[in-house]
């Protein structure tokens, strides 16, 4: 009935890259006292990507995915490069950029029960 709803499709991506993202922060903060561990995070959500990639462009998404280690941060003696403030702003903003997802997802869905005509 319904083809693939654009903006569904780029809520999906968004909530996708916010839960790795979160994944990753929560490896930084369980290795915050490791010895040279290195903190890591992914790429920025990039919408217009995600739009390429809808309209057909060889596009690979999966970049925005891959981790990398953070670069800036300072080390401490042991090595690590952990801050836990840093990443609990960095989980702070992952957890908004989630829940903004959702409630997209939320409103287009809302939109989509309220277009719906039910059969007589």
């Amino acid at each position: 009935m319904f083809g693939k709803i654009d903006l569904l499709t780029k809520a999906s991506a968004m909530a996708r890259h916010a839960a790795t993202r979160h994944g990753y922060i929560s490896e930084n903060l369980a290795n915050a006292d490791t010895p040279n561990y290195k903190a890591r995070d992914i790429a920025k959500f990039n919408p217009e990507a995600v739009k390429r990639a809808m309209e057909g462009d060889k596009v690979d998404l999966n970049m925005m995915m891959r981790p990398t280690v953070t670069k800036g941060l300072e080390a401490s003696p042991n090595g690590n490069t952990v801050s836990l403030e840093d990443q609990l702003g960095r989980a702070a903003d992952a957890k908004a950029q989630h829940e903004t997802a959702l409630a997209v997802y939320k409103k287009a869905m809302d939109l989509l029960r309220l277009s719906y005509k039910a059969p007589r």
